[in-house]
């Protein structure tokens, strides 16, 4: 009787360090110390687990089925489950380590790769070194996740870094400001440059305005339109989601492939460009960008990046009306269509689940803000 109890014992340990495992509450990635040490902490705990479930495993395998005169086919059987969950475990325990970025953060790998490689952060909270107040000349890159760098490992890759490191070099007292900020939309993007100019005293010297497709959210949301979130898992059975979800070696291989989890967003995006009152109101946030630079007499370049993956289909949707639009207000623009139509797909983007402008992307458009600024000699 002490001998089936022992058993049974032994058994709902090994589930419970299971459940434990896959259903540890996962950190949300945060850029503060408070949450490193926190995600360090569950990150060694978790390892702690894994061990322990192997070796409990182990033991189990050994004592009740290597020891025990059983027929070999169950031995042999046994065996290969229990070096299936081994490897299974220790591929676990492996992915906890592998970044990879994803256009909307959703899986763990992308978690894993903001924890990795979001920094530095300066004081300011941008993903950015810290600025210097003692330069004269200083030109401000407003924008989101596309002038913050998302899915580009270092700083140095991004397009204001790179214009930085060629205008400095031949005037010091240039600077370029990077004040990105991830899930920003053009209105967000104009406060954020004033709170900077009130925090830093800093004034810009030239304005750079990065946009993109999805500038257009927020106002969409607030003026009636509806988006209820990216369609994440919507291909996996329900019996398994939480599994997926939970395991860092499974999230990582099914995140491998693109699962068309952005399609509703994009018919959100449609519906919003083709909604005149939504698109009015739009206009009237890329107004304050202009109304500032007219006002404070601050040159003012447009950046417009496309879909990556689709540019006709970015022309079609708002490139050619955003385009209209500056022309005319007589705002200088670069579309970024034009900079990369010869690059093959896997250079324009991070990987085929993260469609932000790759490394080469953005040394392009370094390379054509600089010739603008020569032409224009702006400094």
């Amino acid at each position: 009787m002490k001998g089936k109890i022992k058993i049974v014992y032994r058994i709902i340990l090994i589930f419970t360090l299971f459940l434990a495992i896959f259903f540890l509450p996962r950190v949300a990635y945060d850029y503060s110390p408070a949450f490193f040490m926190i995600t360090m902490m569950m990150t060694f705990i978790r390892i702690l687990l894994i061990l322990v479930l192997i070796i409990e495993l182990t033991r189990f395998v050994n004592d009740y089925i290597i020891k025990r005169k059983l027929p070999n086919w169950v031995k042999n059987i046994t065996s290969l489950i229990y070096i299936l969950i081994v490897l299974f475990m220790v591929f676990e325990g492996v992915f906890m380590f592998v970044p990879r970025s994803h256009h909307a953060g959703i899986p763990l790998c992308s978690k894993i790769w903001f924890f990795k490689y979001w920094k530095p952060v300066n004081h300011y909270g941008f993903r950015d070194n810290e600025i210097n107040p003692e330069k004269k000349k200083n030109i401000f890159v407003a924008g989101d996740s596309y002038t913050a760098g998302h899915g580009l490992k270092h700083i140095e890759e991004r397009f204001s870094n790179v214009l930085n490191k060629d205008l400095s070099s031949y005037n010091s007292d240039i600077q370029v400001i990077n004040l990105g900020k991830n899930g920003a939309d053009t209105k967000e993007e104009y406060n954020v440059a004033l709170q900077f100019m009130k925090d830093s005293g800093i004034k810009p010297g030239m304005l750079i305005l990065q946009y993109f497709g999805n500038d257009i959210d927020r106002v969409a949301k607030t003026n009636g339109l509806q988006f209820f979130g990216f369609e994440a898992y919507a291909d996996v059975p329900v019996y398994v989601k939480q599994v997926v979800q939970s395991s860092y070696f499974l999230n990582y291989l099914y995140w491998v492939f693109p699962h068309g989890d952005a399609n509703s967003y994009i018919d959100f995006l449609k519906e919003a460009y083709n909604n005149e009152e939504v698109y009015d109101k739009h206009l009237e946030d890329l107004n304050l960008f202009i109304d500032f630079a007219r006002t404070d007499s601050v040159p003012l370049l447009v950046l417009i990046f496309p879909f990556m993956q689709d540019i006709p289909f970015s022309e079609e949707l708002y490139i050619n009306k955003i385009t209209k639009f500056l022309d005319q207000q007589q705002i200088d623009y670069i579309d970024v269509s034009s900079l990369v139509l010869d690059l093959p797909l896997s250079e324009r983007v991070i990987n085929n689940n993260d469609t932000h402008p790759g490394e080469l992307v953005n040394r392009r458009v370094a390379d054509a803000i600089e010739k603008y600024i020569r032409n224009k000699q702006l400094f």
